[in-house]
């Protein structure tokens, strides 16, 4: 198995190396200084896939398209929690934007967005206001504590890289602190691991914390036993994963509950403090760490613009993808609430979601330029892949049900191919091929500037 799964990281590799020679371009229209500009805001699954769709779709058109995003790479989120339990290097899912800036021949501004004013056509950053002639907004969005401070205050997140790499801190330093503590209700504490929320990434990032600790953590702390360690998936909801049919939900669940997750259903979480988190029911549950997964919301921006929003702050926009008054204007990804004809949801804010929207809202801005009328948003539905640690994952793909070691390989086949540029592809493929021998890294990767040497 493990000379199989060596293989397949060697044939992945190889075809991400072409893929990558063959998608590489240089695109250098002449832009004039009369030029139209499309401001892109945020450089995600939406944004990015905006901004390239726009660049290269506009032959012929006098378009001048900026990305503006306060970070200068674009992040991989979907296995951003394997940076939290030590499977992937950090830089291995972060790809720089101006690679792809460089490629598709777009610009590409580091800025933190601060606000945008419809009337004056101009979106305020901490750099000074950028005008523009066509906007797309795709900022995201954030962890959604439904009005808990305590909450908010003292859980960790995952949405950021710096997210991952704190919860794999906090991890790795409550088994060093754990093995030298002699008070036993402190140590259970310190090696009690609650993740809120049962949603795709809660279930990752427990079934990989639980992976983390059985296959490579106890071995490298021997005075910590087994049984001390725990990891709680708390949901509110009566099931956990309700995006996935019911069988395959029931199947992750069993899977979670035989590595040794512990699943409390129907548990809200409503208060959080040094102690560990407390339930609606009054319940203290003692943890040193909790990691709330339980929800998002749309950028803090999106409030600021016209129409209806949703209770996590996206805001409806038509079936152009346009917002309400502004057909100028476009809101794709994480902040958009788009509802297909005769639906009653809106669309997820996920990763496939997302891109669909972020070329839709492009091209629509293309064809304005040339006169023709606007395309609507046709989501064809992909399917839902959610790993389940070591050797298992279930999968939905168009209709197609793949559960444990085949559904993990359908899941890593998937998620290698999606990354950004060769060196990425190759670097995950080489750490999940030491994984499959154990070897995660452990070291904590602490940013804390440290004092001056002497001699330097």
């Amino acid at each position: 198995m493990k000379k199989a799964l060596l293989g397949l990281g060697l044939v992945g590799a190889v075809g991400a190396a072409a893929t990558y020679g063959m998608t590489r371009r240089s695109n250098s229209s002449y832009v004039s200084p009369n030029a139209k500009r499309a401001v892109v805001l945020g450089a995600g699954f939406a944004g990015l896939n905006a901004a390239k769709t726009l660049a290269r779709g506009r032959d012929g058109l006098d378009l001048d398209v900026l990305l503006i995003d306060r970070f200068n790479f674009h992040l991989f989120t979907p296995i951003l929690y394997q940076v939290a339990t030590g499977g992937v290097g950090p830089d291995n899912i972060a790809h720089p934007v101006r690679y792809v800036a460089r490629a598709s021949g777009f610009r590409f501004q580091e800025s933190t967005v601060e606000g945008v004013d419809l009337e004056k056509q101009v979106v305020r950053t901490d750099d000074g206001e950028v005008p523009f002639d066509y906007l797309v907004v795709a900022l995201g969005a954030t962890a959604n504590f439904f009005g808990m401070k305590e909450v908010e205050e003292n859980s960790l997140t995952l949405k950021t890289l710096g997210d991952g790499i704190n919860i794999r801190n906090k991890i790795i330093d409550a088994f060093e602190r754990a093995e030298v503590e002699t008070d036993p209700e402190q140590r259970r504490a310190l090696l009690t691991f609650i993740v809120v929320g049962a949603g795709p990434t809660g279930v990752e990032l427990a079934t990989s914390i639980r992976d983390l600790i059985t296959k490579v953590l106890l071995k490298d702390y021997p005075k910590i036993a087994p049984a001390e360690a725990r990891v709680l998936l708390v949901e509110a909801l009566p099931k956990a994963l309700p995006m996935l049919a019911p069988d395959l939900a029931e199947n992750a669940v069993r899977t979670m509950r035989s590595k040794g997750v512990e699943i409390l259903l129907e548990t809200p979480v409503v208060s959080v403090d040094e102690q560990g988190a407390r339930t609606k029911s009054g319940e203290l549950i003692p943890a040193k760490t909790v990691i709330w997964t339980a929800g998002v919301k749309a950028s803090e921006i999106i409030a600021s613009l016209p129409g209806e929003k949703g209770r996590d702050g996206r805001v409806r926009v038509n079936r152009y993808l346009q917002v309400e008054g502004h057909p100028n204007v476009y809101v794709v990804g994480d902040c958009a609430m788009y509802f297909e004809e005769g639906a009653e949801r809106p669309l997820p804010p996920n990763a496939p979601v997302a891109i669909e929207e972020g070329k839709t809202a492009a091209r629509n801005i293309l064809r304005d330029l040339r006169g023709e009328d606007p395309e609507v948003l046709h989501y064809v539905r992909q399917g839902e892949l959610v790993s389940l640690g070591r050797s298992n994952a279930v999968a939905d793909i168009m209709g197609i049900k793949l559960t444990g070691i085949i559904g993990w390989l359908t899941w890593r086949l998937v998620y290698v191919t999606k990354l950004m540029g060769a060196k990425n592809r190759l670097g995950i493929l080489l750490d999940w091929t030491f994984n499959t021998f154990n070897k995660r890294e452990t070291s904590k990767l602490n940013v804390e500037q440290g004092p001056a040497q002497p001699g330097r």
